[in-house]
């Protein structure tokens, strides 16, 4: 089985992720592609489920208190454990955070901008190189201010009977988050598509011509 043209779709936390790539999905499989979707961290895994806990707040460490090198090797190692035990057979795999997310997040509870470079830089390594994660053909990184990220993720957590998580209540962070995120996008590592203040539709035409964009330039001979 070859492995699939991976697309991951980044930003802060609910930048609709989600619901674009359900939407992205859709139009690939109505152009005839063969389309899997993951999404990280797989809480319902070995990886995953500590990933949870530490997220939670609710133990003595968590995800905002451990080192970032320390927790990146939670995500880290959750996805590698999706790529060792095979993805899924398709032609075109959209991800849900993949390597990115956690450069970005680390980096940003790094400290000052040399440590953020740093940390962001290992975490790269770390996956990329050191696991052989698979690096995608295109990620597109949803760019939504801190504002509406924080309320959309109490709006979520409240529907059902949850509080956000460690990550999606820390304003700092996110504010780092997101400069990080920008400054990826200037360094070739995605591309942005704004998502405030513009309907879901709007924002789904964007990423689509994106999308097709990549994969023709995939397809096309060297």
């Amino acid at each position: 089985m070859t492995t699939p043209t991976i697309i991951a779709v980044e930003g802060l936390d609910a930048s609709g992720k989600t619901t674009q790539a359900a939407l992205l999905a859709d139009a690939l499989t109505g152009s005839g592609s063969r389309v899997g979707t993951l999404s990280f961290p797989r809480y319902s895994t070995f990886f995953g489920s500590r990933i949870g806990a530490l997220l939670s707040g609710a133990e003595d460490a968590t995800a905002d208190t451990l080192d970032p090198r320390s927790m990146a090797l939670w995500f880290a190692m959750d996805r590698w454990d999706a790529v060792t035990n095979g993805l899924p057979d398709c032609d075109i795999l959209l991800i849900n955070r993949w390597t990115l997310s956690n450069a970005v997040y680390q980096g940003a509870r790094a400290g000052d901008a040399a440590e953020a470079d740093a940390v962001f830089d290992w975490v790269l390594q770390l996956e990329m190189e050191r696991l052989g994660l698979p690096i995608p053909a295109l990620t597109v990184l949803l760019d939504i201010s801190v504002e509406t990220s924080m309320a959309r993720a109490i709006d979520r957590a409240e529907s059902v009977g949850n509080t956000p998580d460690v990550y999606e209540s820390h304003e700092a962070l996110l504010r780092a988050s997101r400069r990080l995120y920008r400054r990826a996008a200037e360094r070739g590592h995605g591309v942005i598509v704004e998502v405030e203040g513009r309907s879901v539709d709007a924002v789904h035409t964007d990423v689509l011509m994106l999308v097709r964009g990549s994969l023709a330039d995939h397809r096309s001979p060297r």
